[in-house]
């Protein structure tokens, strides 16, 4: 129904693996009560698992064998959530785009759409000091974000600023017995990754020139140029001379000014036209003794400008500076 062949960026997959890494490296370290020497340090155990099969996993021990000091502490984190954040939304027309090896087509998408990706973090410690150390190496970083650079599209050929957003922090003891004695701490931290979402990938060929144009068409009504042929022609009619309709220039009910004469077919071409001229009427030069009858109106489109746009240089490629060089032709030129 949406109309685009099969593609899978992988994007979730992505997000939940740059989550996990953004925690993979906090480390706890022990060290002698009576020296204050480090004795021994380990890197906390983190899992993509939700909190509720976490802790089951944690304390299932059929065989009453493990202890929580050799399986504490450690970290589980999970997505709780994806919504669409509309304060990010783009122009739907924007494309990114990464030229492809030969430098004549490109890998183009559109911009991505913008989605919060919502995750939880827990922290499990056997005691309070254990999920403070672990806590307290996340908080300075995030204030309140933590932003990441990451190429999310490879083919798009860039890497994108994802920030990531602490939301809340939370914590809860869970004791045994009459409350004597810690069974074990854990904490939640709340967060939002800011995402976009991209759509299929097109290959289009790189536009090295465009071409913008500007026709007269006479039917259309007056047109700035118009094309006469003439009969019964007494005189001759020199180039920016003006022309007009009428008894006198002053009560004149259409003029023009002589861009292009042609004695040979009797067509004469007048520009910034003015009023509107009449099969079967004459026209006068004002500065020469030029006089004759409209036959017809030549009614075909003609280009009045040309208007060729490069880039400079112009072996540029999406996503590098470049400027433009723009050539002006005019009319006639313009129809050469």
């Amino acid at each position: 129904m949406l109309g685009n062949a099969h593609y899978y960026h992988q994007l979730t997959r992505k997000a939940v693996v740059l989550f996990g890494r953004l925690f993979d490296d906090i480390s706890i370290i022990r060290k002698n009560d009576q020296t204050g020497k480090e004795v021994s340090r380990f890197l906390v155990p983190i899992i993509y698992s939700p909190k509720e099969k976490m802790v089951t996993r944690i304390f299932s021990d059929p065989d009453l064998t493990r202890q929580l000091q050799a399986i504490l502490p450690r970290m589980s984190f999970e997505i709780t959530g994806i919504t669409y954040d509309a304060s990010r939304k783009q122009n739907n027309l924007l494309k990114a785009a990464k030229p492809i090896t030969g430098g004549t087509t490109a890998s183009s998408a559109y911009m991505g759409a913008p989605y919060d990706l919502n995750f939880q973090l827990n922290v499990y410690a056997r005691n309070i000091d254990d999920g403070t150390h672990i806590v307290e190496q996340i908080l300075p970083f995030f204030n309140p974000d933590f932003t990441v650079s990451a190429t999310m599209v490879p083919d798009l050929g860039f890497a994108k600023d994802i920030p990531v957003i602490l939301n809340n922090v939370t914590n809860n003891i869970e004791y045994e017995g009459n409350y004597d004695s810690v069974r074990y701490v854990y904490w939640t931290l709340n967060f939002t990754m800011k995402l976009h979402y991209y759509g299929p990938i097109t290959t289009p060929k790189i536009i090295r020139t465009v071409y913008a144009n500007i026709h007269n068409n006479n039917n259309l009504g007056p047109a700035y140029i118009t094309r006469m042929h003439l009969a019964n022609t007494n005189g001759t009619f020199k180039l920016e001379d003006v022309v007009f309709q009428g008894k006198s220039l002053k009560s004149a009910n259409a003029q023009g000014i002589v861009i292009h004469y042609s004695p040979d077919n009797d067509v004469i071409t007048l520009g910034a036209t003015q009023g509107t001229f009449v099969v079967n009427n004459y026209i006068h030069a004002a500065s020469t003794n030029g006089v004759a009858q409209i036959e017809s109106l030549l009614a075909e489109t003609a280009k009045v400008v040309e208007i060729k746009i490069d880039p400079d240089p112009i072996t540029a490629q999406p996503g590098d500076d470049y400027g433009y060089t723009i050539k002006i032709t005019e009319w006639p030129e313009s129809e050469a």
